[in-house]
């Protein structure tokens, strides 16, 4: 199953084309997009490369995130740069992040004392993903200190990803307490960030901005949302049996005869699809964890280990101790 979600390449990968080089070749990704902007990565691929970026780097994400521009995310950045005011850039990121990374979702909510910033990935297969989420609360937090002119110290920051060895530099950067092993990515930060001013507000240069970002969202939504939140929905249950076809409807209020429908529409079946699902989730358990095959069995719904090597077998040619020997999980 081909994830269609993309990350284009923007100025951010020229500026950081050291960074980045070494790694593009073994992952398969296009050299052009340190060259130029309208490069579209496989966001599966982009993520990786994150991760084989943190090999030499295991601070990677954190240290570009925070000294990310505007202009490192193209036209999405720069309309957050003259945004009206914080919240409207908040707004921007998250109408609008689709422009940039498809993979991505941010949202943001406001209380009475507080502005709470969330990131997560769409894909429930991409395990590997600390450097991504790193990368993505850092630029979040310079972004915000871009537009206010201020050094702003978040309350709290969470991360869906174990607690790191070393976290110097994570104290370092944020100045305040943090969370690992979370539900998701959060920065927490004072309700008054709001009423700040934003230095470089450019009424009419965002006016001008928008309709090309609302042109390009349209462009680049993912036309198969349903797919992917049925795919979503498989994958949360695979370890106890993947649902039912009737399961995924009452969950989505659809009636079987639509769902089905709408999936013959895509030439999709859905036992091929939760087939898909169980293989993708066992090639990124294999490869990105360091769970036995007994315990990877179990998590993609197989009692026994027996029927999950030949299920594997069928899928790679390779049984899955073969499989993981060729691809060893990242430490």
């Amino acid at each position: 199953m081909k994830s269609v979600r993309t990350v284009l390449s923007e100025n951010f990968f020229r500026r950081f084309s050291e960074v980045f080089a070494p790694h593009l070749g073994p992952l398969g990704i296009d050299p052009r997009v340190l060259e130029r902007a309208d490069i579209e990565i496989p966001g599966e691929r982009y993520v990786a490369l994150w991760e084989a970026a943190a090999q030499p780097n295991p601070n990677v994400g954190l240290e570009l995130g925070i000294q990310t521009e505007f202009d490192d995310f193209g036209a999405l950045g720069h309309a957050q740069g003259c945004a009206a005011s914080v919240e409207a850039a908040l707004r921007t990121l998250h109408r609008f992040i689709v422009v940039f990374a498809q993979e991505s979702l941010f949202d943001f909510t406001i209380d009475a004392h507080t502005v709470m910033v969330e990131y997560r990935i769409v894909a429930p297969t991409i395990l590997q993903r600390r450097q991504d989420a790193e990368f993505a609360i850092a630029s979040v937090l310079r972004m915000l200190n871009l537009l206010t002119g201020c050094s702003l110290r978040p309350l709290r920051m969470d991360f869906e990803h174990p607690r790191p060895a070393d976290t110097a530099v994570h104290k370092r950067l944020f100045q305040c307490p943090l969370y690992f092993n979370q539900p998701s990515n959060r920065i927490h930060l004072p309700a008054d960030i709001l009423q700040l001013p934003v230095v470089r507000s450019n009424e009419r240069l965002y006016r001008a901005l928008e309709p090309y970002l609302e042109r390009e969202r349209q462009e680049r939504s993912v036309s198969d949302e349903l797919l992917a939140q049925i795919t979503r929905l498989i994958a949360a249950d695979m370890s106890s049996g993947a649902p039912s076809l009737m399961d995924i409807c009452e969950r989505l209020g659809l009636s079987r005869r639509t769902l089905q429908r709408r999936l013959k529409d895509q030439g999709i079946e859905y036992s091929a699809l939760v087939e898909d699902v169980r293989r993708e989730l066992a090639l990124a358990y294999i490869k990105d964890s360091d769970y036995s095959m007994t315990e990877i069995s179990l998590l993609v719904g197989y009692a026994e280990s027996g029927s999950f090597t030949r299920a594997f077998r069928r899928w790679t040619g390779q049984s899955p101790q073969q499989y993981r020997s060729a691809n060893p999980p990242r430490p």
